[in-house]
């Protein structure tokens, strides 16, 4: 478990690196469906295709990425159900944003 979460903390900091520190190595970074799949454990094709979409959406503008960037964090630190978290908390936020999900 601690290895994975080293791996991509390391490759966030090289992303980070890479592309000179600017706003585009964080929305590089944020918006990586693999690395949030990875991250949340996501079992089934239903959890992935919710992940995509939730990226696909953030890249289109209608979700705010910091949204989407703090409920993954939020997620991603609770011990057991990361993705369960992660689904509810996005549902919530986007709905009292006034977007539907």
């Amino acid at each position: 478990m601690y290895r994975r979460c080293f791996l991509t903390m390391t490759s966030v900091s090289f992303l980070a690196t890479a592309l000179g520190g600017s706003g585009e190595a964080a929305q590089a970074t944020r918006l990586n469906a693999a690395t949030i799949k990875a991250a949340l454990r996501t079992a089934t094709p239903e959890e992935a295709g919710f992940v995509e979409r939730v990226v696909n959406l953030t890249k289109d503008g209608v979700l705010p990425a910091d949204l989407v960037d703090s409920t993954f964090q939020w997620a991603r630190k609770k011990p057991k159900h990361r993705f369960q978290y992660f689904k509810r908390g996005i549902v919530v936020r986007a709905a009292a944003l006034g977007i539907a999900l």
